[in-house]
């Protein structure tokens, strides 16, 4: 810690370094970002140059021998996480790791014992759950569940009683992919794992915060292992989620939508941006502000319309040059920010990480498990023992 302000290293400077943890870090005044790290020197150079960090390596370990650290980003590609993680937490170092946690459930036993013995702080960034429109998602099902309320002109049976599946909660993420953007490593089973390891492992974590305490006991799969594919998750309580992942689609329409059914109610979030609202009295819609808008003069307001109006706005002034130029100018709010907030927070107070090593590890469980469903077309059980293991 320096001046009250604690120290960081961010270890890994590719894009999503440049598009969320450097920005985000700059964003706040109790950061210093000391270290900006990448085998490609050149690459940790353009990061230290660009955000403002005191000095560029090419070797993580450079990094974490540096007493004046309190904390590393590791945005490494996966098969890289568990190496630097052990090696963080034998130094004392906190870590907030982008996700998945591991590829191998062995890998993430290995690191939580680290992580433990090692008294550090640890956060997964599986930054869904703390999305400013999916928390107000949960909290207005939650309110629904606790005390229905339904619009006057509603007809409602009342003649008997409701049955067991008109009581029960389904959560749809339906999510639309272009594929035909991805580098092949993120395929590669050695170091991506694969769509369900790199990508959908957030959404798998984002059902079960949503249904907790509530445990996912089975998982149903169909389609592909590899590309398109979906998941149906049943929970102890008897509520379900279902993953829908579509990688044939395009960025020129919003990737992600929610849809919420229960008590006789309807709950939409799309993209981050607008939550509506059905068969319910009170407010049917909520807007939620951008975190990147270098629209906003051009094209004012908030919600879905104004965001598809900003997307076709940044898509001309793009049409001749590279996309990738202007592609942090506009960006939802996903919760990154708010993730490491609360990983700071944790950080500062000894409090409880947003994301911390068991719900990390909770989600390549479902992810493998995941990937055996769909391949053998089935449903499999999610063992009590493997979600909740006992360490010794």
């Amino acid at each position: 810690m320096r001046d009250g302000k604690l120290v960081m290293g961010q270890i890994g400077c590719g894009g999503f370094a440049h598009d969320q943890d450097l920005p985000n870090m700059k964003a706040r005044g109790d950061v210093i970002v000391k270290f900006c790290c990448d085998p490609r020197l050149e690459a940790a150079e353009a990061a230290a140059r660009d955000f403002g960090g005191e000095k560029a390596v090419a070797d993580y370990m450079e990094v974490l021998g540096d007493p004046e650290v309190d904390f590393v980003k590791v945005s490494t590609p996966h098969d890289m996480h568990k190496d630097i993680v052990l090696a963080a937490a034998a130094r004392g170092k906190h870590v907030f790791c982008e996700k998945p946690m591991a590829m191998l459930l062995a890998d993430c036993w290995e690191m939580i014992r680290a992580v433990q013995k090692g008294g550090i702080k640890f956060c997964v960034d599986m930054n869904r759950r703390m999305s400013p429109a999916l928390q107000a998602l949960k909290r207005r099902v939650a309110a629904q569940i606790a005390a229905p309320k339904h619009n006057p002109w509603r007809y409602i049976e009342m003649t008997r009683e409701p049955l067991d599946e008109e009581m029960k909660t389904n959560f749809l993420i339906r999510v639309q992919d272009e594929s035909s953007s991805y580098r092949m490593v993120h395929l590669d089973p050695a170091h991506g794992g694969g769509l369900v390891i790199g990508e959908v492992v957030h959404w798998l974590d984002l059902a079960c915060w949503f249904f907790a305490p509530a445990r996912p006991v089975e998982i149903t799969g169909w389609g592909s292992a590899r590309l398109s594919h979906g998941l149906n998750v049943l929970f102890s309580d008897g509520n379900a989620a279902t993953i829908v992942f579509d990688a044939t689609g395009t960025f020129d329409f919003p990737k992600e939508r929610y849809e919420v059914t229960s008590r006789a109610a309807l709950f939409q979030s799309l993209f981050f941006v607008e939550n509506r609202y059905w068969g319910m009295d009170g407010e049917e819609r909520e807007t939620f502000p951008l975190q990147f808008d270098s629209y906003a003069d051009r094209v004012p307001g908030e919600g879905f319309e104004a965001f598809m109006a900003k997307t076709r706005e940044r898509q001309r002034a793009t049409a001749t040059g590279n996309m990738k130029d202007n592609w942090g100018a506009l960006g939802v709010d996903k919760g990154h920010r708010a993730m490491l907030g609360g990983f700071i927070e944790a950080i500062r107070t000894g409090g409880q990480s947003p994301c911390d090593e068991m719900a990390g590890m909770r989600a390549v469980l479902l992810s493998n498990l995941a990937i055996g469903a769909i391949r053998e077309k089935r449903a499999v059980a999610v063992p009590v023992d493997l979600y909740e293991p006992v360490f010794a």
